[in-house]
Parts: structure tokens; sequence; C-alpha cells
């Protein structure tokens, strides 16, 4: 190891070694040489080290300052452990002892210390201790139902490639079963009660521990609701809504169109009659949020997304996205995961698509006029929609472009990025006054507005089926937020227009009391 001088120490203490020095100290006419002590502390030496290591700063004195006031200790580092580094900074000498990952201690180190003048040497033991794996969790938690509580054990060593597993067993359950495999358990039960959480944890060394301990689950104080508790984010693109949902003019504002929404979502279960609310086409999206984390139950559908489109509407298909509230502070501004629909990953649909639209000069369209709406897909992909049309009963007063969303030049474009599409169902009509087939069928599950509007298993989803951005699978123990985005780039035609996405609804289908089977994927 590197020596290190220090010359600049005072001397405070009398202990230990010896060094000398040729000089008369009380000019008397004696030279002869002159013994003083080299020392440190008592409690400094041995150094007794935990096994998660420590940092220790040691004064090295001498009897030379108590006599002269002025002398300095010089001395330098000779030898130190790999493990515990000695080195001399400013007025003291500190070792740090790093970590020990054995079960074993570490046989005795020596840190070695050498005066310039003298040559005469300091030995500083350093012993440490193994690591003695322990692990513990508080004997009680509390929580209310469908609220998420992480549990995370205090643990000691176990560093040698942990294997976790954690086990619940529910107030009416005959045996526990399987809740995770990381170092903490997001824990959440749809139920009441008392539950035992167990956790086990081996590692390479051989050593297993096993600790419990009891999570009650309460009711909630307020009542949740099984539906849309807040619309956050409305951001539809090009209306084709012919009569469908509320209608909004050019002179609305973000706020109050926002309000008009959460008005018509919040609170409301399934209606066929309910017509909701339209997203627009492709890229058009919706963001909204329950009161409660809805709970990722194994093997059953978690919620359901309602429309009342069929096949003679000629919809769109949405595509899914859902967050869980993991730092919990009640914002969406988590990781977003696709709900990953019969199509996903297949080489028809594509993916991490920006549209950007361009708005029309004239959006006050007569009887006898259409308008087209330019698009670019990716910057280099171009096309038209035709909409607004007065003859689907849109009024000069009522516009199926949404200029109250002022972006780029107060709004004459819209742009959406990250989108997904998918292949039209519908078959592309001819132009000018051609009609869509009316026969076409469903993608088998995985997206909004791709069942009839009564079929609830059609129009329910997994939260299982979600995978994050490079299309792993993730185990969310629940979500908290949902995103509904319109896959679909669709023109319907004359009489149609862009193929659009209605939604009416949106449901924790365990708070409805709904068991309704899922796919494995």
């Amino acid at each position: 190891m590197k020596k290190f001088t220090f010359r600049s120490l005072l001397a405070l203490t009398a202990a230990g070694v010896l060094f000398t020095a040729c000089k008369d100290e009380n000019d008397d006419g004696n030279t002869s040489k002159t013994t003083y002590e080299f020392s440190v502390k008592a409690e400094d030496n041995p150094i007794s080290a935990p096994a998660d290591g420590k940092t220790y700063t040691i004064l090295v004195t001498s009897t030379k300052t108590a006599q002269a006031g002025t002398s300095a200790v010089a001395y330098e580092v000779v030898s130190s452990p790999e493990w515990a580094p000695a080195e001399l900074e400013q007025t003291a000498l500190v070792i740090t002892v790093a970590k020990n990952s054995s079960t074993a201690a570490r046989e005795p180190g020596k840190v070695v210390l050498k005066q310039d003048e003298s040559d005469k040497t300091l030995e500083i033991t350093v012993n440490q201790a193994g690591f003695s794996n322990s692990m513990s969790l508080d004997a009680t938690y509390s929580t209310d139902r469908c609220k998420v509580l992480v549990i995370e054990p205090t643990i000691t060593g176990f560093d040698q490639n942990p294997v976790y597993k954690w086990t619940v067993k529910g107030p009416n359950d005959a045996e526990a079963t399987e809740a995770g495999t990381d170092k903490t358990l997001s824990f959440i039960q749809l139920e009441t009660g008392d539950y035992i959480v167990s956790l086990t944890v081996t590692d390479d060394s051989g050593i297993t521990e096993t600790k419990s301990a009891t999570v009650t689950v309460a009711t909630e104080a307020t009542a949740y609701s099984p539906y849309i508790s807040e619309v956050l984010e409305y951001r539809p693109a090009i209306f084709n809504d012919k009569g469908l949902g509320p209608k909004f003019g050019p002179n609305e504002t973000y706020t109050t169109v926002l309000e008009t929404v959460g008005t018509e979502l919040k609170g409301k279960n399934y209606l066929e009659i309910n017509a909701g609310v339209n997203l627009g086409s492709f890229g058009g999206f919706i963001v909204f949020r329950f009161d409660h984390t809805v709970m990722n139950v194994e093997g059953l559908r978690d919620f359901r997304i309602g429309h009342s489109l069929n096949k003679t509407s000629y919809p769109g298909q949405g595509v899914v996205y859902v967050s869980f509230d993991a730092n919990g502070n009640g914002l969406a501004d988590d990781e977003w995961y696709e709900i990953a629909g019969s199509e996903y990953s297949k080489v028809t649909e594509r993916r991490d698509l920006t549209i950007i639209y361009t708005r029309p000069a004239d959006l006050a369209p007569t009887a006898t006029t259409e308008n087209w709406a330019p698009y670019t897909v990716n910057g280099k992909e171009t096309g038209f929609y035709c909409y607004a049309m007065t003859n689907w009963g849109i009024t000069n007063t009522v516009t199926a472009w949404p200029a109250w969303l002022k972006e780029s030049d107060e709004g004459a474009t819209l742009t959406f990025s990250g989108c997904t599409m998918l292949t039209p169902l519908i078959p592309v009509p001819s132009y000018p006054n051609g009609f869509p087939s009316s026969t076409f069928d469903w993608y088998d599950y995985g997206y909004v507005c791709n069942s009839n509007a009564r079929d609830e298993v059609g129009s329910s989803f997994d939260i299982d089926w979600a995978r994050d951005k490079e299309g792993n699978k993730v185990n969310l123990p629940g979500i908290d937020f949902v995103k509904v985005q319109n896959a679909t780039l669709l023109d319907l035609g004359f009489s149609y227009g862009p193929a659009c996405v209605q939604i009416n609804s949106a449901i924790d289908l365990h708070l409805e009391g709904k068991e309704i089977e899922t796919i494995a994927q």
C-alpha cells in the first residue's frame, strides 16, 4: 500500500511506543537523545468492527506535545488490510472497514504506523465480526380493503443470492397461498378480516428463516364506488359523433370540456342508452381514475369498460393502458402498462407511432361541402379524413375538430405520440358515396369497442395482461388509473367519416360482485 506522511499532528497524551529526538530541550547543555511516547487511546486499539462495516477516525498522540507544546508527531502508514485501508486526513488517522458478507469473522488485521524520526512502529489491530443472518417483520399491520400496503422486512445478512417467498392465509382459507417473490410485498385484499402473512428467506449460506405477521384489513371509512371517480385528461382527435355524446362548440375551453366529460362518466354504471364520450379518430384518448385500487385477482378479469356501440355503429377499437400509483402521491405519474389484447405483438400491429392532424381552413361546413383533414404518421405517411358533414346533424356551432385543444399555432394541429395501431376490422369503403361493409368480426379480446355493448366478457380486462415498454409481463397488485386510446386509423367514407371509439363507463368487477374468468397468456 502506498505510504502517506503526516507532519502536523500535535502530540497530546502519553502511552505506548517510544521515539527519540536530538535536541537540548531545557537549555542545560545536555544534547543526549530524549524518549517520547507514541500511542492511541486504549478504546481505539484494538478496533472491533461490525459486519456491515464502519469508518473510524483515530488521533495518534505523543508526550512531546505535553512537554514542549509545539512539537508534531511525524508518522506514516506502513501497511493496512485490504478490507480496512488506512490513510491520513488532516489531523487524524482514518480507517475504513468494508462490509463482511460472510457469516464467519475475519482473521484479525493490522494497521502499522511508523514514526519518521525514530523508525519506531505502532500496530492497531482490527477485528471484524461475520454477518449473523436475521429477518424480522412487525408483529401486526393494518390497512383498508382495496388499498395497497407495502410490507418491508428488516433483513441483516442474507446477501448471498437471497431468495424470498411470501405466503398469505386469509381468514377463511384452509391453507396459505403464494403471494410474491420480491423482497417487499405489496399486500391488497378485497375482503376484511385478519390475514397471516409469512416470509421465508434463504441464500447460498444455507441459512433459512421464516417470520409471520398479522395484517388486519378493515372496511374503508367512506364507501368506495366501483365506477369512475374522476376524469383526469380528455384529448380526442377528429370527431365523428353522429349525435352520440356531448357536443362541444369551438368556443369551449379545456376546463369546461373536462368538467362536462367528468359529469358524463363519473359514477356511471353501464347503461346501453348512455352514449358516453367520444374519443375521436386514431390517437384520441382519455385518462380516468377510481377512488381505490382495483385489485388484481388471479384467474379473473378485473375491470370492464362499457360502450354503447355495436357492429352497425362501425366503431374503431381502443387500446387500454393501466397504471398503479406506486409512489403513492395520487397522481397519474407512474409508469403506464399496455393491456396486451389478442393482437399484441402480431406483425399486423404497429407501435410507438406519432400522428399529426392539420386543421382544415373551413370549420363551418355547409350541407353541400365536406372537410378533409390531412394527417401524417411518423412524419412521412400521409392521408386525409373526411368529416364534419352537416347532414350528420352537426351545425355551424358544433365542430368535429376539437378547437378547444390549443396546441401548436393556437390549435392548428393535433399531435398524438406513442400510439399503437391495429389493422381495421371494417373494410375500407369506396368514395365518394360508398358505405362500409356491415360484415366484420371482432378481435378475440382485450380492446374497447370490440364486442356487443351488452357483452360483459368481451368488454372486460385482466390486469395480468399488462406489459411494460419492452413487452415483458408485469406483476401489478392492482391499478388506480386507466387510459383508453383509439388504435384504429380508418376513414369510413362520405357518410360516416373517421372510425371513433366511444366509452360510457368503467367498472371494478370485484366491487360489483362479478366473477368473469380470464384468458391465460
